[in-house]
């Protein structure tokens, strides 16, 4: 009999969010406010307009959500679902706060090996994403070192990928659809603009449509991060089953 598709992730990650809802309206309210610090950043900086100097400062402004609000977040969720020894929920928060930022290096590095391996092969890139992925989420609910964290993402991957895969792209996918939704919109709500140079800044911090789809980028960035959650739980629970 095949194993069970792992697709239900994506509906898990939905229920996840309604568990704190107020906490993660928050958080998508956080996020749209970080996305508006872009902008701000750009006219504070005097920069041009410009595609990569807008993503660039966009990453700036989003750094905290990412970095720690979203993982802390993740680390509450994992703790209330498992109760694990290595993340209890009597004590969730002071584990989180002992290894958010070792987590957010971990996860740097592995960013900077797959960027360069994209930009040079393109499969080294998807394949140290596919093998190591999960590390960073490892460290930070489990505790492992680097080295385990990398180990146990590559043996848990070498047996699941298929399955793994498949779910990642499916939320991959709803992610490609909402851009390209939010997309079509901003075409037609915003004045015309340069295709190459793009909105310039205070546009983006004036026109409420931003504002809006920003907001639902945050609550968008939250689902995929509980989807992958439940993902890890699955993945953690493969593991943990023997092979037939």
């Amino acid at each position: 009999m095949p194993a069970p598709s792992h697709l239900g992730a994506l509906g898990e990650g939905l229920s996840l969010l309604r568990r704190h809802p107020l906490l993660c309206l928050g958080l998508a309210v956080l996020a749209m406010g970080l996305s508006q610090l872009g902008p701000a950043l750009e006219l504070a900086a005097g920069a041009g307009p410009s595609l990569p100097v807008q993503a660039l400062f966009g990453l700036a402004g989003l750094l905290p959500l990412e970095m720690y609000f979203i993982p802390r977040l993740t680390a509450q969720l994992d703790a209330e679902l498992r109760n694990h020894p290595a993340n209890p929920v009597a004590a969730w928060h002071d584990a989180f706060e002992g290894r958010w930022l070792r987590t957010f290096l971990l996860r740097l590095g592995l960013s900077v090996a797959i960027g360069l391996g994209l930009l040079c092969f393109l499969m080294p890139g998807i394949l140290i994403l596919t093998l190591f992925g999960w590390a960073p989420l490892r460290m930070l609910l489990r505790g492992d070192s680097v080295a385990a964290a990398l180990r146990w993402s590559q043996a848990a991957m070498a047996r699941n990928w298929p399955r793994v895969v498949q779910a990642v792209l499916a939320l991959l996918l709803v992610a490609l659809l909402y851009q390209i939704v939010a997309g079509w919109a901003l075409d037609r709500l915003l004045p015309p603009t340069d295709p190459d140079l793009g909105p310039g800044a205070l546009l983006r911090l004036k026109h409420p449509a931003f504002w809006i789809f920003n907001l639902l980028g945050g609550a968008m960035n939250l689902w995929l991060s509980c989807s992958l959650l439940a993902l890890y739980h699955r993945l953690e629970a493969a593991v943990a089953t023997p092979a037939a």
